[in-house]
């Protein structure tokens, strides 16, 4: 093989898994741990949320917290973050927003958490109420474990704030429509390593002989609390370094590498003021007069509610596979070690998918994925009975197993596609809108989605207080079905509006 043949081989293998330049290394490098740190509490977090709930209220308990909690708690924080948008810089609200989220996990894991018993109502009090009032049954069980349900919040709030909103806003206040193609593949590539590295401490820290002697676990082999409280604050532990290591390279990135000459020539940054001067009331009109921003909107809302409509059924099955809290954090941290896999592999793919083909083709393989994979896992729960290819095996395993595979593969192209694609639909649009607009995008219209889909669940459960998933999945499955027409018909009538300010960015 001649030389140029070589060369040309290994330029292509660089544009494939590397596609940038040594001068951009010292941006990217600090970046990418960055979102590695993100990512690494973001899988964490998502663990023990659904392992404090699950198990101890129940799946369909989720619905009544997306819709009743989760949403309003939203709305409230994007108004308050537009006002402090208003006041501070990115770089200000970084340290605010993640400093506050710290607390309150310090607060649940050292206060709440070891004194349940002392700040939630007794077991005979919920029992009591929910016989008296059976149609408010879930808003009695998440009352009883209300310290579990504030927890969920902010866990859930971690993903749409910390990583949707306050990272991605700042990269893409750095990088052009061109620069993203190539950045950003690889930043969700090692971001995503941050995933497997979650699951790695569950997996470990679930193992109680890692985190006491054997002593301790023979006097407190009955208590469970006890138990799940030696998990989480080692899990803690780790959670809390990993913001404060984010919030360090932040401030490493934006004072020493932003400003650097060298990198302004390889990257365009918009706007060195990150600060907005539109008023609340300017801004909520502004917003809602773009066209644009509706359309990313529906975007997000068609998300959100395809996978509240799956994951409810899944987890309700999952918590019958494995009922005790310590049982669950550990198979969520395998099951985020195999997300993390299948996230990196499937950014490789996706990254050469967004740079060699349109946005359309990159941003409609998510839907596509997770309308094949959920209409299979919807099929399998409804005629599970009827299935009779794996013999003697237990069906709920394999619900279990299905549905584990159907949110690996949805969410991989979701974390590779579906993000990179709709990060990339932000960078042509005006500050106010990049950063006012976005708020509301990524903090409400995700949050709204899956409370939407929260909301038919719930009608469901309070008109019939003895409804379980397994009772209302073929219902499920319909409006799942409606959902993914409506997103794919939405993305096509968003790529039309997206060409269009690309071709006046450019």
């Amino acid at each position: 093989m001649s030389d140029i043949k070589k060369k040309q081989i290994a330029t292509r293998l660089k544009e494939i898994f590397w596609p940038l330049e040594r001068s951009e290394l010292k941006l990217f490098v600090p970046m990418a741990l960055m979102m590695l740190c993100v990512l690494f509490n973001f899988g964490a977090l998502r663990s023990i949320k659904d392992s404090l709930v699950v198990p101890n209220i129940g799946a369909e308990a989720i619905s009544f917290l997306k819709l009743w909690l989760v949403l309003p708690s939203t709305v409230i924080f994007t108004l308050i973050y537009v006002k402090l948008s208003n006041m501070f810089d990115y770089e200000h609200l970084f340290y605010l927003i993640v400093s506050f989220f710290l607390g309150i996990f310090i607060l649940f894991t050292y206060v709440l958490y070891p004194n349940q018993e002392f700040f939630h109502p007794s077991p005979e009090t919920i029992s009591n109420l929910i016989s008296s009032y059976p149609n408010l049954k879930w808003f009695i069980l998440i009352a009883g474990k209300w310290s579990y349900a504030m927890m969920y919040v902010f866990c859930e709030l971690w993903s749409a704030v910390v990583i949707n909103l306050l990272f991605w806003q700042y990269a893409n206040n750095i990088f052009d429509t061109k620069s993203a193609k190539r950045f950003y593949p690889i930043l969700l590539m090692i971001g995503n390593i941050g995933l497997i590295l979650a699951g790695n401490v569950l997996v470990a820290f679930s193992d109680l002989s890692m985190v006491a002697d054997s002593n301790i676990l023979e006097s407190y082999a009955s208590d469970a609390d006890y138990q799940c409280t030696m998990v989480l604050k080692p899990v803690m532990k780790t959670i809390i370094l990993s913001g404060i290591i984010a919030m360090i390279l932040y401030r490493y990135i934006d004072r020493y590498i932003i400003r650097s000459k060298d990198l302004r020539a390889t990257v365009h940054i918009h706007s060195k003021d990150t600060r907005t001067k539109l008023s609340l009331l300017e801004s909520i009109k502004l917003i809602l007069s773009s066209k644009y921003i509706g359309h990313i909107i529906i975007l997000l809302l068609c998300y959100g509610l395809v996978i509240n409509v799956l994951e409810g059924p899944w987890k309700a099955r999952v918590r019958e596979l494995y009922p005790n809290t310590v049982d669950y954090i550990n198979f969520m941290g395998k099951f985020n070690i195999w997300m993390g896999i299948s996230s990196v592999c499937f950014t490789i793919i996706g990254g050469n998918i967004l740079r060699k083909f349109s946005w359309l083709a990159a941003a409609l393989i998510t839907p596509y994925m997770i309308s094949v994979t959920g209409i299979i896992f919807f099929v399998f729960v409804i005629y599970a009975d009827d299935i009779n290819i794996f013999g003697g095996f237990n069906p709920i395993y394999f619900a279990v197993l299905i549905g584990a595979v159907q949110n690996i593969l949805s969410k991989s192209t979701k974390y590779s596609l579906f993000d990179l694609t709709k990060e990339m639909t932000y960078i042509p649009l005006s500050l106010e809108l990049r950063t006012k607009g976005k708020a509301a995008v990524e903090v409400i219209g995700l949050k709204v989605g899956k409370s939407l889909g929260a909301f038919s669940q719930v009608a469901m459960f309070m008109l019939i207080p003895m409804a379980t998933f397994d009772s209302v999945t073929g219902y499920l499955m319909i409006i799942f079905v409606i959902i993914i027409f409506l997103w794919i018909w939405n993305i096509k009538a968003l790529n039309k509006e997206y060409l269009k300010l690309k071709g006046e960015e450019e």
